[in-house]
């Protein structure tokens, strides 16, 4: 392996690093502050690739242009869901609520599928082909231009997302709400309408990354499921559940080791890097890298 393969290799791992954590960033903060874990996140990202592709294909605009508007349809449908199906659930045990979210996954596929089809569609810009080309190490290093942008969006929208949590009035509310919501609620918070604004912000999230990528995949109803879930999930637990910063750096960690295991393993075993980091912080690291602190 040269070096310049290398450095390839380990940019690729970060650009996806990128995007899988602006989507457990939503996770995370779902579960953060209503101690629910969304197994529906997975199509809110589905939902938004295609509402990309319809944006393109019904009004010109190009997913990025379009992603501020998809992030607000989003978060409406997400806090009317949280509304809806996920507020009622919480006065009952944590195996309720999650298979409740099961449903609203279920309820979200065949919802796709009837008002897209079950086949692969993609968002062809003219240039999603296109790469930005360097060399490096007496090598050349080519990086997609698409993954590129979506990355560095996704990075700098993460942060964004951070800085309001973390300085803003509304922010502070969620954090308060998430570490004791009976405190909370004596201190004048109203912690429903934090609940409702959380959902909505984490699946609008969730959208936003999937308009992001979707001129780099094509997408089916169950294209979330299958490609990003999974390594959600892994990210979220190695970062320490409800942790905004922690989903950062595990995404970017688990978008290098997938990048690396690609290499050595092929890139069919790519799950089986994430399922193997799964494990090893299970077993070693149980409570996360920041061993169960909240961001």
């Amino acid at each position: 392996m040269t070096t310049a393969l290398a450095i390839q290799l380990l940019l690729l791992g970060l650009l996806q690093g990128g995007i899988y954590a602006l989507v457990a960033c939503g996770l995370t903060l779902i579960y953060g502050v209503m101690k629910v874990v969304n197994f529906a996140h997975a199509e809110f990202l589905t939902l938004g690739m295609f509402l990309a592709i319809t944006a393109f294909q019904l009004f010109g605009l190009n997913p990025y242009t379009a992603a501020p508007f998809i992030f607000a349809i989003v978060f409406i449908l997400g806090a009317i869901a949280q509304q809806i199906i996920i507020r009622p659930a919480l006065r009952y045990p944590q195996i309720n609520q999650m298979l409740i979210t099961i449903g609203l996954s279920i309820l979200l596929v065949g919802m796709m599928q009837l008002l897209w089809g079950p086949n692969n569609q993609v968002v062809k810009l003219s240039w999603a082909r296109a790469t930005f080309d360097f060399e490096i190490a007496g090598g050349e290093v080519s990086l997609s231009y698409v993954r590129l942008i979506a990355a560095v969006v996704a990075v700098a929208v993460a942060g964004l997302a951070w800085w309001i949590l973390k300085y803003t009035r509304t922010g502070n509310a969620m954090r308060a709400a998430a570490q004791n919501p009976l405190a909370a609620r004596l201190m004048g918070i109203n912690v429903s309408r934090i609940n409702l604004l959380t959902f909505g912000f984490g699946t609008g999230l969730a959208a936003l990354s999937g308009a992001l990528i979707s001129p780099a995949f094509f997408v089916n109803p169950t294209f979330g499921t299958d490609y990003f879930i999974l390594a959600a999930f892994v990210i979220v637990v190695l970062g320490t559940m409800g942790n905004f910063v922690g989903a950062l750096v595990g995404g970017l960690i688990i978008g290098m080791a997938e990048a690396l295991g690609g290499l050595f393993l092929g890139a069919a075993m790519r799950q089986f890097v994430s399922l193997s980091v799964f494990v090893i912080v299970l077993l070693f690291l149980p409570r996360g890298i920041f061993r169960g602190r909240m961001s």
